[in-house]
């Protein structure tokens, strides 16, 4: 596979290759919040998809507690558009299976994908972390 050529920050040089593959970040998205923002503006913008994201993934574990699965969709919904808008590619598809799951009423899936969704949110901030201290 040929690699892709981005601006990936300030001082970075056009000439190194960026891997745009990763398991849980859509890298050419962040790449390009890098090179309008900085890297300190990007650090913001994540800082606040922290704070929001962290208060609904525990939104998403009480709906399914009480089983307001119907609620927990439309949580999961929003949660799924605020990480692909930040390019946690990974955590929108699983959040985008439990809304699913949710939506079809399956209480073993939907506890299944919970897991997964808080196993990618917890993951997900350590992989920014790592692909930022490179920008």
């Amino acid at each position: 596979m040929q690699p892709k050529w981005c601006i990936i920050g300030e001082g970075k040089s056009l000439s190194e290759p960026v891997e745009s593959q990763h398991p849980h970040l859509q890298v050419e998205q962040i790449d390009g919040l890098v090179a309008a923002a900085g890297v300190d503006g990007t650090r913001a913008i994540l800082d606040a998809f922290w704070r929001s994201t962290t208060d609904l993934v525990d939104t998403l574990a009480t709906q399914v507690r009480q089983n307001a699965l119907d609620l927990a969709s439309q949580t999961a919904h929003a949660v799924k558009g605020s990480a692909a808008n930040v390019g946690a590619q990974r955590l929108a598809n699983t959040t985008a299976t439990f809304e699913e799951a949710c939506r079809r009423g399956d209480q073993d899936a939907v506890e299944a994908a919970l897991e997964a969704v808080t196993a990618d949110f917890a993951a997900v901030r350590e992989h920014f972390e790592e692909h930022l201290s490179k920008a």
